[in-house]
């Protein structure tokens, strides 16, 4: 009788075929054959589990928020009108043809100049202007000129990549070398025009948690290289009238970016004329309800070798109590407001008739404000009164007059 305690080895017609040896088992096993060797002394420890650790929220210091862009007046607290914080995320938005990509243009210039108002003010610093859509000879480059931008300043960037001929920057795989390359640059500002056309192909813009997770590294790039990202969106076709609700992505927008800037156009009726309103619509680091501006697209021909080129640039106007949410509500239901625009219309007709039936527009707006009108309201109110405007003078001595209809003279009369 044999035991498995009689012999280690398989039987020896195993052996005579040539099989492999290896651990044998059953009957034949031994014990001894299964104990572990002896680990190196090379071997790396194992990794130490999981934990939480737990700070005193005294040990954290706190820091101010600075800002990249800052419009505080004079005697205001100071940074109390911060609209873009640095190193974080911000989005210009807005429908088509509003000039969002003139907005951009229209900073990047400012930074190259140490001309934008904060904490880069008399700080000329470099840009990365990454444009998706618009061709840099026909468009990019000539705006930045008509905007006075420092062209030595301002960086193209494009991808070297001996397997793809047309390879293209593209997030979150070239986000390292992009931050590389911006702190090397000492680079102030990122402009990615539109920032959904940068996100990888792989990526479903219409999951919010796959926007994140390609964004993400480049907002903590952003922090840590030191600089600010300015990404343009487009709005969608319909929707509410939240402004940032109605922001392409903006499942993922929402939860990253640290404040909206919102374009959008007021259209005139009759002989009034439409105004370009741009308004700071989140401000998760600074104050909410910050005063909008009216802004201008201006047409500007810039020459080359080859000839002239016709292009505009965004001149930003004064500030205005007209938001852009109360531009879109307005559109989406022109007839929410009828009774409050009622009130303001016996409102102005009241206060021309006191005038002799004409005054300047900006006194009627200023007399509106003081009796809480909004301008928003004003201006509807005009419309349906059908206030006639007069413009009269050029440049800083430009003015405008609103009338009662059939208060003017007709043209003739004396």
């Amino acid at each position: 009788m044999t035991t498995r305690n009689d012999a280690v080895l398989p039987p020896a017609e195993v052996l005579a075929a040539g099989l492999p040896v290896g651990p044998v088992l059953g009957p034949f096993g031994d014990d001894a054959q299964w104990l572990a060797e002896e680990p190196p002394d090379d071997m790396p420890a194992d990794p130490e589990p999981r934990g939480l650790v737990f700070r005193p929220a005294s040990s954290i210091k706190i820091r101010p928020v600075r800002w990249l862009w800052d419009t505080t007046p004079e005697g205001a607290p100071p940074t109390s009108h911060g609209r873009i914080p640095l190193y974080s995320l911000a989005i210009a938005a807005g429908g088509p043809g509003l000039g969002k990509s003139q907005f951009a243009v229209w900073m990047t210039a400012r930074i190259t100049r140490g001309e934008l108002p904060g904490e880069l003010y008399g700080k000329p610093r470099p840009v990365i202007y990454a444009a998706a859509e618009d061709s840099w000879s026909y468009t990019i480059a000539p705006r930045l000129i008509a905007a006075g931008a420092d062209m030595d300043l301002v960086f193209h960037v494009s991808v070297k990549d001996d397997e793809h001929l047309h390879a293209r920057l593209t997030l979150p795989v070239d986000t390292s070398l992009l931050a590389r390359e911006a702190e090397r640059y000492s680079v102030a500002l990122l402009v990615m025009d539109p920032l959904l056309s940068y996100i990888d192909k792989g990526v479903n813009d219409y999951r919010a948690a796959e926007v994140r997770q390609a964004l993400e590294p480049l907002i903590e790039a952003a922090d840590h290289h030191h600089f600010t990202i300015l990404g343009l969106a487009h709005f969608t076709k319909s929707g509410a009238a939240d402004p940032l609700s109605r922001v392409a992505g903006s499942g993922a927008f929402g939860q990253l970016i640290r404040c909206l800037i919102a374009f959008a156009k007021e259209e005139g009726e009759q002989d009034a004329e439409s105004r370009f309103v741009m308004s700071l619509e989140k401000n998760n680091l600074g104050r909410v309800g910050l005063p909008s501006h009216e802004y201008a697209i201006q047409p500007v021909t810039v020459d080359t070798d080859e000839g002239p080129s016709y292009v505009s640039r965004f001149v930003l106007g004064p500030e205005t109590t007209t938001s852009v949410r109360e531009v879109m509500r307005d559109e989406a239901s022109p007839d929410a407001n009828r009774g409050e625009t009622n009130e303001t219309v016996l409102w102005l007709r009241g206060y021309l008739a006191d005038q002799g039936g004409t005054d300047l527009a900006a006194d009627v707006k200023k007399a509106a404000h003081k009796d809480g009108i909004s301008e928003s309201s004003l201006q509807r109110a005009r419309k349906k009164l059908g206030v006639v405007m007069r413009q009269s003078g050029f440049g800083k001595n430009r003015r405008s007059e609103w009338s009662l209809p059939g208060a003017l003279p007709e043209d003739g009369d004396e």
